[in-house]
């Protein structure tokens, strides 16, 4: 039956001014959108009346950039963020470590030094906490972790250890402090999450019943290469993923990270066409800011380790060589870059290796620009994954890192849209909130809720265009901008009801706007209670 949703305003996204009253669905598609007018003369008998209850309908939140995956895993561990009190944090891994059988990993997530007044722990804190049982405590940009000596005694690392490229193990006068960044804490996470096909699957399931709960009706995430085995993460999406009666409905791109990427192609790994679709090659420029590991083309200001640039995971003929592998198969790149330098890195290989026509490399993050650099992106077949929530996590202490006139450049959305560079939404769930009201709150605030004021406000963003993030130009990074994106006559019926209009709501109130109903393919797949 068809089915007809009323009382409630709907936002088709063409424009801003493109609203109407009601909706018709016919087998997962918009079949029409009505004005009062034209639902006066329906006939309701026709079809399954669905009462927006005066909620604001849009089209289906999609995230551009998130670990769907590590979302669930990061539901089933310790979960540290947002905390501002270190003792509170001590409890929580003191907890879980009394619940753990032997050899177990104590996995918590989330850690923000930032928020505990510069307190951090070292491995000796930890294995106070838990000392029979291996520890890694990931800091919350996930390129940066603490572990406890037992960890260290599995991968039987000691003192002599020397840093691998494209990672360090922070030492203090010749002794590991327990901090690992970046490479140096791959081995930690892989022993780690030494997940089994099933424990994937059900992590996948309450991953996407979060997600649900945000809005969210589809995602481009990356979790394979994490894992013992891609095939294990992939049968897991298989399994869950569809429109089966025992699956969910929820729409994924999964990028292939790099060292399972040419493993694919060959073995010609298969996916689901409409449900869970393959996408670029991804792989890692730099790391992140929270450990001064992001690569920058001039020092941090913050000289606790001496003149410090950052950590440059590849030399530019290797990264060239990255870019080679993807174009070796006719793909696509899609490469982390937080700072300047690494940015500038990725746009000269991929000028020097040029995608084929009719693809676009995908630029995650793109976090420190300068009008050079945006010069060049703006030239280039490329889309952007940025998170407009890392704005209210890094800023005011970014800049005590940066300078501010290096700080002015940070997440330029503005002058991004103003050069017609392709910007998608996302979260990098679970390194943030995976609540796109939140980022759209800090793209049009640029300050955290409850705050005011904001961080060069002349890049802030309007509501529409920060909406836009997460509908019409996550299709336009997907390429489905055909089908999917509006609400719009023979559009697939992916939509997000929300209890309050955000074009009317004060814009400093965005972030308190909840997500009542989540419907994909015209199916309701989340309502609040």
């Amino acid at each position: 039956m068809r089915q007809l949703y009323i009382n409630g305003t709907i936002y088709t996204m063409a424009n801003e001014k493109d609203k109407y009253d009601g909706v018709i669905v016919n087998d997962g598609k918009v079949e029409s959108v009505l004005k009062k007018e034209e639902i006066s003369q329906l006939h309701k008998e026709d079809f399954e009346v669905i009462d927006l209850n005066g909620g604001t309908m849009i089209p289906g939140f999609v995230e551009t950039h998130i670990h769907v995956m590590g979302t669930g895993v990061w539901l089933s561990s310790v979960i540290l963020n947002g905390e501002t009190d270190i003792e509170t944090v001590k409890q929580k891994i003191k907890q879980k470590a009394q619940s753990l059988e032997a050899g177990e990993w104590l996995i918590a997530e989330g850690y923000d030094e930032n928020l505990l007044n510069g307190i951090r722990l070292m491995k000796e804190d930890l294995d106070e906490l838990c000392k029979d049982n291996p520890v890694i405590v990931k800091r919350v940009c996930r390129h940066a972790a603490i572990v406890n000596s037992k960890a260290l005694t599995v991968l039987n690392i000691d003192n002599q250890i020397k840093n691998p490229d494209g990672g360090s193990f922070e030492k203090v006068n010749g002794q590991l402090t327990g901090w690992v960044y970046d490479t140096a804490m791959e081995p930690f996470e892989e022993l780690s999450l030494n997940e089994d096909e099933q424990s994937l699957t059900k992590h996948l399931e309450n991953a996407i019943d979060y997600l649900y709960q945000y809005g969210i009706t589809g995602a481009h995430t990356e979790d394979l290469g994490y894992y013992d085995d891609y095939k294990d993460v992939l049968n897991a999406y298989k399994r869950v993923i569809g429109n089966n009666d025992n699956q969910k409905p929820f729409k994924v791109r999964l990028l292939r990270h790099f060292s399972v990427y040419e493993q694919m192609i060959e073995e010609e790994a298969s996916f689901v066409e409409g449900w869970i679709e393959p996408d670029a090659m991804k792989f890692y420029a730099d790391g992140a800011f929270g450990g001064s590991t992001a690569l920058m083309k001039e020092p941090y200001l913050d000289k606790q380790n001496g003149e410090n640039y950052g950590l440059a995971i590849y030399t530019q003929e290797e990264m060239n060589e990255k870019v080679k592998l993807a174009r070796k198969y006719n793909g696509a790149i899609a490469v982390h870059m937080i700072g300047d330098k690494a940015c500038e890195m990725v746009l000269d290989a991929i000028e020097l290796y040029p995608v084929a026509e009719g693809l676009r490399d995908r630029l995650i993050h793109i976090s420190t620009l300068n009008e050079d650099l945006l010069e060049r992106v703006s030239k280039l077949p490329v889309i952007c994954d940025v998170q407009p929530q890392f704005i209210t996590s890094d800023f005011p202490w970014v800049e005590d890192k940066l300078g501010s006139e290096r700080a002015r450049y940070l997440y330029p959305f503005k002058s991004m849209l103003d050069l017609g560079i392709i910007m998608g939404g996302g979260s990098d769930s679970p390194i943030e909130t995976p609540n796109p009201m939140l980022g759209i709150h800090a793209a049009v605030n640029r300050q955290t809720y409850g705050e005011s004021g904001g961080y060069y406000t002349e890049e802030a963003l309007s509501v529409f265009e920060a909406i836009r993030l997460y509908t019409t130009q996550a299709s336009e990074i997907a390429q489905t901008s055909h089908c999917t994106g509006m609400i719009k006559s023979g559009y697939e019926a992916d939509f997000t009801v929300l209890d309050h209009n955000p074009f009317e709501i004060k814009p400093e109130a965005l972030a308190t706007i909840r997500a009542i109903k989540t419907i994909v393919n015209g199916e309701i797949v989340y309502e609040s209670v």
